[in-house]
């Protein structure tokens, strides 16, 4: 196959079959579930999903909620019929279309818990993401990030055997795959967390990793889950200030 010359294209006609298929499939479900063990029960109003793709995280949320928002920069039928059909009059689930990134259309201090899915590896900034995910989560909301490890160790040996094994079957060469995950993975592991661990260190930072959660190495682990709460007061303030 020739290279898309946009991802877009890679995500439209392929992005499923290599990533949601066989081996790289179960796991995939598994980290949708890792995300979600802290909040196998519990509440939360407003809840913001970033990235959502196809909706392949929705099915693994076990909270309530009063509103749902899965936001993508792609447009996605298969998201909207989910969407759809787990909707409820007292529980609408909605899709929307817009850059994760800047949020322009989230209202700061609007969002009880904020979900993002493997998605920091593929923003521009990702430092200006975190900032603005921050600003639109209210005081004593929750931020729930997965972050895959890579480029480590661990990670790149599943990969050989999960999406690598199966965009050969789809006709993609070692390079091809090599060369869309280059783009599509831009931004490093470590580097990441150091942004969040900088960006949120007035809050309380919770970390999962698997499967060496004493190790604390992106080499050994396949990925990290954080759990944010963010901070009732900003820096500086009191509580009795905050609530003026």
């Amino acid at each position: 196959m020739s290279l898309p010359s946009d991802l877009s294209a890679y995500y439209a006609d392929h992005y499923d079959e290599v990533v949601y298929q066989g081996a790289g499939g179960a796991m995939q479900r598994q980290f949708h579930r890792s995300l979600e063990r802290p909040w196998t029960t519990g509440y939360f109003a407003n809840v913001l999903e970033l990235g959502a793709t196809n909706a392949e995280h929705l099915k693994h949320v076990r909270h309530n909620f009063k509103r749902y928002v899965m936001l993508d920069i792609n447009d996605s039928q298969s998201a909207r019929d989910a969407a759809g059909q787990a909707s409820r009059p007292d529980r609408p689930v909605e899709f929307l279309v817009s850059d994760a990134q800047f949020l322009t259309n989230v209202a700061d201090s609007s969002v009880d818990r904020l979900i993002s899915m493997c998605l920091l590896h593929h923003l521009p900034g990702p430092d200006q993401a975190l900032d603005r995910w921050r600003a639109v989560v209210k005081p004593g909301g929750v931020l729930s990030i997965f972050l895959p490890c890579d480029p480590g160790v661990l990670w790149r040996a599943g990969r050989l055997v999960t999406t690598f094994r199966a965009a050969k079957r789809l006709g993609m060469s070692k390079t091809d795959i090599r060369y869309l995950n280059a783009r599509d993975h831009r931004n490093h592991v470590a580097s990441i967390a150091a942004m969040i661990n900088a960006v949120f260190r007035h809050d309380s930072v919770r970390v999962h990793r698997f499967p060496a959660q004493p190790l604390p190495s992106w080499n050994f682990n396949l990925y990290y889950t954080f759990q944010i709460t963010k901070s009732v007061t900003e820096p500086g303030e009191t509580v009795a200030d905050s609530e003026r």
